[in-house]
């Protein structure tokens, strides 16, 4: 084992001297956005619990003696009604005939993609896409063109007969690290025209009316929709949606579907019961608070232009070690949020990826925007480099 360590020791002094060293935080005795970190007592700015749903489901509200385990595949003996019937709500969700259940939205993505590219396909995929798309991508027998961030496929002819190659537009709704949206219009004149739209809604799913994500909050059917539910829903797991044919090939091809254990029955009840929180009364209430909480971080940051889009803030610092420094002067501050650096984001844009949530109080968000613009110009001499959103 010495040589392995010591290959390992190498590889792990790069990364520290390139800024690039990851470790988990531990965050304890949790309770909404406050929890402590290191022995410190914070307030969390960085997860994707938009809705303030993570500690609203709880053991009680969960069906007695709900097994752990689905034992096996679902394509062995691990399927039972409870999944069928949450894939069903998911689907009637975001407006398709059905949906599968998938371990992650990483499962889903590097499992859906394979499975419905076909050789010869044309695949446009957005600059930047999820680490889960490009690898998805990596996995099929089409080969994508990387296209130009929010750029639409539009200068291209597309072959509409059913033996003719097809011709995909790869997208996120709400991008992950830039907290900008997929463009609604381009979408429509994309599908119009006769091409497929694989639409990832991993961080715009329940954030608008009636739980809706941004594809039915803007009107839109794309051909297949992948949602998430570890972060509006406060789970975990995500699916795949689309036409019964879609969601019959993905059960019979989709290879992080047939060879994994089927999603344990008792996350399958925590889904359920958020699932209902999220489109009913109790997700409005939340709604209109988180959005209320956007509204208000980007007047106290004084960001300039329309409304924000999304929950999502990128702060750009650009050097790795920079953004560190500034992640650990918030967090002596009692902030937490983390510097995000290559390669989940490219090269020489480090950022601090600030997030806001429903159960944000107002004071936390005008203490919090004031101690972030401290950081940057009283202790480090910068302007904060706030790219805002653009609105649809």
């Amino acid at each position: 084992m010495a040589g392995l360590d010591q290959r390992v020791a190498r590889r792990l002094e790069a990364l520290r001297s390139r800024g690039l060293e990851r470790r988990c935080p531990l965050p304890t005795r949790r309770r909404g956005v406050a929890y402590t970190l290191d022995g410190q007592p914070v307030i969390g700015f960085c997860s994707n619990d938009y809705l303030g749903l993570a500690s609203g489901v709880i053991a009680s509200d969960l069906p007695e003696n709900t097994s752990t385990g689905a034992t096996a595949s679902r394509l062995i003996c691990g399927d039972s009604d409870e999944h069928r019937a949450l894939e069903r709500s998911l689907a009637a969700l975001v407006d398709h005939e059905d949906a599968v259940l998938f371990s992650s939205g990483y499962a889903a993505n590097v499992g859906a993609l394979p499975a419905l590219l076909e050789p010869g396909d044309r695949v446009f995929s957005d600059a930047l896409n999820h680490a889960s798309i490009i690898d998805g991508l990596r996995l099929a027998r089409a080969r994508p063109t990387i296209i130009p961030h929010r750029r639409a496929p539009e200068h291209i002819s597309i072959a509409t007969g059913p033996t003719e190659p097809a011709t995909w537009w790869v997208t996120e709704s709400v991008y992950s690290m830039d907290g900008d949206v997929a463009d609604p219009a381009a979408i429509t004149r994309h599908l119009a025209r006769g091409g497929f739209v694989y639409l990832d809604e991993a961080h715009s799913l329940g954030l608008f009316a009636g739980g809706a994500g941004f594809a039915r909050h803007r009107g839109i059917k794309p051909s297949v929709i992948i949602g998430t539910l570890g972060k509006a829903f406060a789970c975990a797991g995500a699916f795949v949606a689309g036409s019964r044919a879609v969601t019959e090939l993905l059960r019979s091809t989709a290879r992080s579907f047939v060879f994994s254990t089927g999603v344990s029955p008792l996350l399958v009840a925590a889904i359920k019961v958020a699932l209902e929180r999220v489109v009913g009364p109790d997700g409005d209430r939340r709604r209109e608070r988180l959005w209320t909480n956007i509204a208000r971080l980007a007047e106290r940051l004084e960001l300039e232009g329309p409304p924000p889009c999304s929950p999502i803030f990128p702060i750009h610092v650009g050097d790795n070690e920079l953004a560190v420094r500034v992640s650990r002067e918030l967090l002596a501050r009692g902030w937490h949020v983390q510097a995000i650096r290559p390669p989940t984001v490219p090269e020489g844009t480090a950022r601090l990826r600030v997030t806001v949530c429903a159960d944000h109080s107002a004071e936390q968000i005008d203490r919090f925007a004031h101690d972030l613009r401290a950081a940057f110009s009283t202790h480090l001499g910068l302007r904060p480099q706030l790219r805002r959103a653009r609105a649809s």
